[in-house]
């Protein structure tokens, strides 16, 4: 894989804010999928980058990213 873009800001949208044991928590989805993030944060931004930072960990690309959304459209 020749440095494959991984997902942006434009794909990631905040679907819940929640409180668990005194944090504020959000969990982030990536649109057209079923993936959600859960991260703790103190704000909507601060979850955005943070579900950035393990989605690119864990190398999500846009190549792959348009694999899981065919198959999501096919099911």
């Amino acid at each position: 894989m020749v440095n494959a873009r991984v997902v942006s800001k434009k794909d990631l949208i905040v679907v819940e804010k929640y409180f668990f044991l005194g944090s504020e928590r959000y969990r982030v989805n990536v649109t057209g999928t079923n993936i959600v993030v859960n991260v703790r944060a103190g704000s909507e931004e601060e979850a955005i980058e943070k579900a950035l930072e393990i989605l690119s960990k864990i190398r999500l690309t846009d190549q792959a990213l348009e694999k899981l959304r065919k198959i999501s459209r096919n099911q």
